[in-house]
C-alpha cells in the first residue's frame, strides 16, 4: 500500500474521543492501537485523526480518520456494518478559543456488507446544527484498486455538492519504534524513581542503540553520528512497527465556505448501539 502524505495547516485539532449518541458500554480516547478485545474489535479501533487544508485546493478542508490498525498486507478489511464513523466540526472564533465540543457539523459514514469485488456500499449523512442537511450514497475502494492507486472518488450532489470522499485501505503513515520506546521508558523510570525511597537508581542501564552506540558514548568518546546522548534509535536504523501494515481510511474534502468559518475544532468518533 502507498502511504498518505499529510501536512498539517492552520486548523485547530481536538482529541479523537469515543463518544456519541450511538454508544458503546465504554468510551476511550484514541491512542493509535488499543489491540483487539471482546468489546472493541479492530473495525471499531479508531487510531488517528487528521485535519488540514488540501494541498491541491486550499479552499477545502480535509478530514481523515484511520481505523483497523495492524491490518495485514494482502487482506481486505472493512467498516463495521453496525457502527457509525463520524467527523465532528465545531466553529471557533480564534485559535486560542477554548473547545466547546459543539457539533456545528457532523459527517456520518455507515457501511453495508461488501460486494463480490470487495467494494462496500457507503452512506454519508451530513448534519448541520443537529438537523440533517443531506445524504449521499457511494462506494468504498476495494483493496486491490487502492493498492494500485485506482481510487473511487465519491462526489456529493445537491445540498452536499462540492464534498468528496474516499473510503479504503492505505499503508499506515504512523512511524513508531515501539520496542525502543518501552526500553527508554523503563530506563528513565528506574533512573529517576527506581532507587531506594524512589530517589532514583544510579545503576539503571540502557542497551546500546541500533548503531551500537551506548547511552553516553558521545560524551568524551566516539559516536557514529555525533550525538552526545543516545536514548532513541536514529532514523536510519530505527525499526518501524507499522511497516508493511495497513489501516482503513475515510478521507473527506469539504469546501471551507460551506462550513461558515475559517478556524475549527475537529475530531472523529466511532460508535455502536448500546
Amino acid at each position: 500500500m502507498k502511504k498518505l502524505l499529510l501536512a498539517l495547516t492552520a486548523v485547530t485539532l481536538a482529541g479523537a474521543l469515543g463518544t456519541g449518541t450511538y454508544l458503546t458500554t465504554r468510551s476511550e480516547a484514541s491512542d493509535h492501537d488499543d489491540g483487539d478485545n471482546d468489546i472493541k474489535p479492530r473495525a471499531l479501533n479508531l487510531t488517528d485523526h487528521f485535519a488540514f487544508k488540501s494541498p491541491a485546493n486550499p479552499d477545502e478542508l480535509v478530514l481523515i480518520m484511520y481505523f483497523n490498525p495492524r491490518s495485514l498486507p494482502g487482506k481486505a478489511y472493512f467498516l463495521s456494518t453496525i457502527a457509525r464513523y463520524e467527523f465532528h466540526v465545531s466553529k471557533v472564533a480564534s485559535r486560542t478559543t477554548a473547545p466547546t465540543v459543539k457539533n456545528d457539523f457532523v459527517f456520518r459514514f455507515e457501511g453495508k456488507d461488501p460486494d463480490a469485488t470487495g467494494a462496500q456500499p457507503i452512506t454519508l449523512t451530513v448534519f448541520k446544527d443537529g438537523a440533517e442537511l443531506g445524504k449521499h450514497s457511494g462506494m468504498s475502494t476495494p483493496y486491490a484498486a487502492s493498492k494500485a492507486n485506482a481510487f473511487v472518488q465519491n462526489d456529493g450532489t445537491g445540498s452536499l455538492a462540492g464534498m468528496k470522499y474516499f473510503v479504503g485501505m492505505r499503508a499506515d503513515s504512523f512511524y513508531f519504534d515501539v520496542n525502543r520506546f518501552f526500553q527508554v521508558r523503563a530506563f528513565l523510570a528506574s533512573r529517576f524513581f527506581g532507587g531506594a525511597g524512589g530517589v532514583g537508581n544510579p545503576n539503571a542501564g540502557l542497551a546500546a542503540n541500533c548503531e551500537g552506540d551506548a547511552f553516553l558514548q558521545g560524551i568524551g568518546g566516539v559516536d557514529a553520528d555525533g550525538d552526545a546522548i543516545n536514548l532513541f534509535n536514529p532514523p536510519q536504523c530505527a525499526p518501524d512497527f507499522t511497516k508493511n501494515l495497513n489501516v482503513t481510511a475515510i478521507v473527506l474534502n469539504v469546501p471551507i465556505s460551506a462550513l461558515g468559518g475559517t478556524i475549527f475544532d475537529t475530531w472523529s468518533t466511532i460508535s455502536v448501539k448500546k
